[in-house]
């Protein structure tokens, strides 16, 4: 794989994507832990992550079907409603609820007029930020420790196998739905024109490069529940085995960019394993049971 400065550039906008997400998703769990907002009423339970996988294959299916049956502006406006859902999360840990109200609103008609590549991004982070945040304080360790290996798997198997999530993505892209990072491959692209799909890549050039917003939600997840629920050493807010999770994560990326980048490539069994292996090496050396 050729390792130049125009491939590699947008590369590492994608890990900053990724860096942001995790910083934004720390700074937004005191609040989250304040107002005691969780999704599962057992953050121990292991069946937490098990509940998860299956609210994501319902989600998957119900966008696959909708795109079967050529139903694009559905995937766009339930995708957008679920965006904004979480923006307005977010807002409403530092705002009044009729505050939080007004950039929600902002959001959605932005992502229906507007749907540019920075927009997307933007928005993106907020909404990746959010749901990490809300579903780390909402499992312990061990239940997201199970959820990463799962999805790990089923990311692969997705992408390689039955390569359902690369139709998914096509899908996305044609719907202009905000559920992927995007970032251009050269000055003048629009996101808005976009129209080629990844099973024409050998044929085409691509004008972006994408990455899931799974990919930065996933590993945020296990950052966040090892700050909420672990007690050890800590540096600046962030406790050791969160630091562990998330240089892991970093390293995940960096060995996910020596893959081809001629075809979609599975990016969680890189960025769980590096958060997975980063968080328990940290674990060690604070001296604390990661579980």
């Amino acid at each position: 794989m050729p390792q130049n400065s125009e491939s590699q550039g947008p590369m590492y906008a994608m890990l900053l994507f990724i860096i942001a997400v995790q910083l934004l998703a720390l700074a937004l769990l005191p609040s989250m832990q304040a107002g005691d907002a969780r999704v599962f009423e057992d953050p121990q339970s292991t069946a937490n992550p098990f509940v998860y996988v299956v609210l994501i294959l319902i989600f998957t299916a119900l966008l696959l079907l909708a795109l079967k049956f050529k139903k694009g502006w559905m995937v766009s406006g339930f995708i957008i409603i679920s965006v904004a859902a979480s923006v307005y999360y977010v807002f409403l840990a530092f705002v009044s609820p009729v505050l939080a109200l007004v950039p929600t609103l902002a959001v959605m008609l932005l992502l229906r007029y507007y749907p540019e590549w920075y927009v997307i991004d933007i928005f993106g982070i907020l909404v990746c930020a959010g749901i990490s945040a809300l579903f780390g304080i909402s499992m312990t360790t061990l239940p997201v420790l199970i959820l990463l290996v799962v999805l790990a798997v089923y990311d692969a198997i997705s992408v390689y196998k039955t390569r359902h999530m690369v139709s998914l993505a096509e899908g996305v892209i044609g719907a202009k739905a905000p559920l992927l990072f995007v970032v251009p491959r050269s000055k003048g692209y629009s996101f808005r024109k976009d129209q080629i799909a990844f099973s024409e890549e050998k044929t085409a050039r691509r004008g972006a490069y994408f990455l899931g917003l799974g990919d930065a939600i996933i590993p945020t997840i296990l950052v966040i529940s090892a700050n909420a629920y672990l007690q050890a050493p800590s540096i600046l807010g962030i406790n050791l085995p969160a630091i562990g999770a998330m240089l892991g994560t970093c390293a995940g990326f960096l060995a996910l960019l020596q893959t081809s980048r001629d075809r979609p490539q599975a990016g969680l069994p890189f960025l769980n394993s590096g958060a997975i292996l980063g968080f328990l090496l940290f674990s060690l050396a604070a001296g604390v049971p990661p579980i």
